[in-house]
């Protein structure tokens, strides 16, 4: 039996309903703040954070949810929609 490899074209797409996400992280301690969409939150935690404890380095990250979808009808198996 012989393999057959086929290639699919697929894309990303911004999951709807979801904004982008914010986090601030002590690289000391390693606590975090709760995932938020406001960036202003996530820092407010680090500042408080730095303040409570003294630790002096963090690390800010934002991110989004993706759906991924195939974009060539052909490649699923499936026959094109007419």
């Amino acid at each position: 039996m012989r393999a057959r490899y086929r290639f699919a074209e697929w894309t990303l797409k911004a999951a709807p309903g979801m904004v982008v996400r914010h986090f601030g992280k002590c690289l000391i301690c390693w606590e975090h703040s709760v995932d938020t969409a406001d960036p202003n939150d996530a820092q407010t935690w680090c500042l408080k954070h730095a303040g409570a404890t003294r630790h002096s380095v963090y690390e800010m990250r934002a991110f989004q949810y993706f759906d991924a979808t195939l974009t060539d009808p052909s490649a699923s198996g499936t026959p094109p929609k007419a």
